[in-house]
């Protein structure tokens, strides 16, 4: 499934492109409601994971690596989420980024299959992206 910025996430990355708005670290949360991003999505659509041990990722600014090409390139290091006690199946479908300050979506990412995480010591690892569209609409 493709990456997904909503209109929202749009807004920001523009003012944040003209320094309108100051720049906000961004939390990396995973969600399991079953959802296909679309654009109009705000945060509200989005149900964050609360099995054992998660916890959300705050992730800082200068830790982005941004590579400049044709189209530009931004990713940040793998995240691992790991689930610290067996209990009840929990499925997980994607994941999203909202601005830590206001809370605001900024993009999400459905996976290609959902996981299904039960058993303490399981993982789940997303490498956060996103490409530079070399078009204009």
């Amino acid at each position: 499934m493709p990456l997904v910025l909503p209109n929202q996430g749009e807004a920001i990355a523009v003012k944040a492109l003209l320094n309108h708005t100051a720049p906000q670290n961004l939390s990396l949360r995973l969600y399991k409601n079953d959802k296909t991003p679309a654009d109009g999505d705000t945060e509200a659509n989005y149900t964050v994971a609360d099995f054992a041990g998660y916890a959300s990722v705050t992730l800082t600014g200068g830790s982005w690596v941004v590579v400049e090409g044709a189209p530009t390139e931004a990713t940040y290091a793998q995240q691992t989420f790991t689930r610290s006690s067996t209990g009840a199946a929990q499925t997980i479908y994607g994941y999203y980024l909202v601005q830590v300050t206001s809370g605001k979506l900024v993009w999400a990412e459905r996976f290609a299959a959902a996981v299904v995480i039960t058993n303490a010591g399981e993982t789940i690892k997303v490498t956060p992206r996103i490409t530079a569209k070399d078009e204009v609409d």
